[in-house]
């Protein structure tokens, strides 16, 4: 016990030395009489045994904790857990924190992909000035006819690159065209394709995950009749990314207008080292989750309930799995142990025949 004591005050003057007096590990080193790759050592020790605890106070309203958990779950590189206190401004919170964030990520001379969704269109207008030095903002995703009342993916990408001091280049085609032929011989038109082919290029993306209900954006617009959303949800469809459906798996389904869409393929955005994806609410918890487990996001922003949400119904998921596998292994043990039954009694019946 005494031992115990004396090294950790050893540890926490270590500690004290390094932190709060700003020595190098050298000088310590000296102090102690001991090498530099001990201190070092030591130090890393002071904080498994919590002598030193480390605390720093975020400056949005985020659950660092739960965040940290989805992160670390996904092997994401960063989740922000939005606390909202206000049941009907949950977006607008999201939005918020969302656009902070994404200053905080980006850095000089990069290529910004942005897709379109309303969370995203809110954090656009949550975008405060700031240009990016050396920043091109690329649209990925064609502009949509929306009601009046609602932000056009056009206007969305204008606000971004507007407050970013970006280069824009945007994407002059419709989301949707009537023919694949159609469609085809629009993306192989310079223009088109020399914005599509930086979206595929660039270092950072931002998008958002669409519903497969009746509130999707594609079956309110009319592209998805309930009958083929029917159809998809025997495939399994929990909603899209830049207008390509996707199971719980992240497997790209095919639907009515998958080969007419104008808009980044999944493939290609998965490439994409940095994308930042922005949803709010329960009914965005299985699109989400699809995305994860596709692999399509690296950065996500989200309410502390849908985090919370991800990461329950992903543990399910597992238990189920797991369950599953178990009875496959039951099943073919068994089997295993009926054949060997089978192959005894065979040899045995041969023996006696034989006897005979």
């Amino acid at each position: 016990m005494a031992y115990d004591v004396q090294r950790r005050m050893r540890l926490a003057r270590m500690a004290e030395l390094y932190y709060l007096e700003r020595l190098t590990q050298s000088e310590i080193a000296k102090r102690f009489g001991v090498s530099t790759m001990q201190i070092s050592r030591l130090l890393r020790e002071a904080q498994q045994l919590g002598v030193v605890e480390f605390k720093i106070p975020h400056p949005l309203p985020v659950d660092q904790a739960l965040g940290r958990e989805l992160q670390d779950t996904y092997g994401l590189k960063s989740v922000l857990a939005v606390r909202t206190s206000r049941p009907d401004q949950v977006k607008q919170d999201v939005a918020f924190a969302a656009a902070y964030h994404v200053l905080s990520l980006l850095r000089p001379h990069p290529t910004l992909a942005v897709g379109w969704s309303s969370t995203l269109a809110l954090m656009a207008q949550a975008l405060p000035y700031q240009p990016i030095e050396g920043l091109s903002v690329v649209q990925m995703f064609g502009p949509l006819p929306l009601s009046a009342d609602q932000y056009n993916p056009y206007d969305a990408f204008a606000r971004i690159g507007a407050q970013l001091g970006a280069r824009m280049h945007p994407l002059h085609a419709p989301t949707v065209l009537r023919s694949k032929a159609a469609r085809d011989a629009l993306i192989a038109d310079p223009a088109v394709k020399s914005v599509l082919d930086m979206a595929r290029a660039a270092d950072y993306a931002m998008c958002g995950i669409g519903t497969a209900g009746d509130d999707s954006t594609f079956h309110q617009m009319g592209y998805v009749s309930s009958e083929e959303l029917a159809a998809l949800a025997a495939e399994g469809v929990v909603g899209d990314i830049l207008g390509h459906f996707i199971d719980g798996e992240g497997r790209v389904l095919s639907w009515s207008y998958a080969e007419m869409l104008v808009s980044l393929d999944l493939h290609d955005l998965r490439r994409v080292p940095e994308v930042i994806t922005v949803a709010a609410g329960p009914s965005k918890v299985k699109p989400v989750l699809g995305a994860l487990r596709g692999g399509y996001l690296a950065h996500l922003v989200a309410d502390a309930g849908l985090v919370r949400a991800l990461l329950a119904l992903g543990e399910r998921a597992d238990e189920q799995a797991d369950k599953a596998s178990d009875e496959q292994v039951d099943k073919a043990s068994d089997e295993q142990a009926d054949k060997a039954t089978d192959e005894t009694m065979d040899e045995a019946l041969d023996t006696a025949i034989t006897v005979s």
